[in-house]
């Protein structure tokens, strides 16, 4: 299956149980699941971790999004590869964790 847009993504999951949606997902990636009646009005964030949903106590995308990223620490995984540069770059430049010990991209060098 190829690239689909975010529209075809939201009508694919109109209604759909948190469940199904669980066993349909298959993937092995960490990401958040951002729940809610339309895009603007999101109430509930989740980790999905091992097709698990782990849910997170914050209330915006920021900081949902600051849950996963130390997600990644607290249960010992390391970041999807497609995803690495992005968070090596968050991790280094954003958190300051092992700044200099960390493989960097020459991108992320650049910034």
């Amino acid at each position: 299956m190829g690239k689909i847009s975010a529209s075809e993504a939201e009508d694919r999951l109109v209604g759909m149980s948190m469940v199904t949606f669980l066993e349909k997902s298959g993937s092995a990636q960490r990401y958040l699941l951002c729940v809610g009646e339309k895009k603007n009005s999101i109430h509930n964030y989740y980790i999905i971790l091992d097709q698990k949903a782990v849910p997170c106590e914050a209330k915006t995308a920021v900081a949902a999004f600051d849950e996963l990223f130390k997600a990644h620490f607290v249960f010992a995984v390391s970041y999807d590869e497609a995803l690495n540069n992005f968070f090596t770059f968050i991790q280094t430049t954003v958190y300051g964790i092992d700044v200099g010990k960390a493989k960097r991209s020459p991108r992320v060098k650049e910034i």
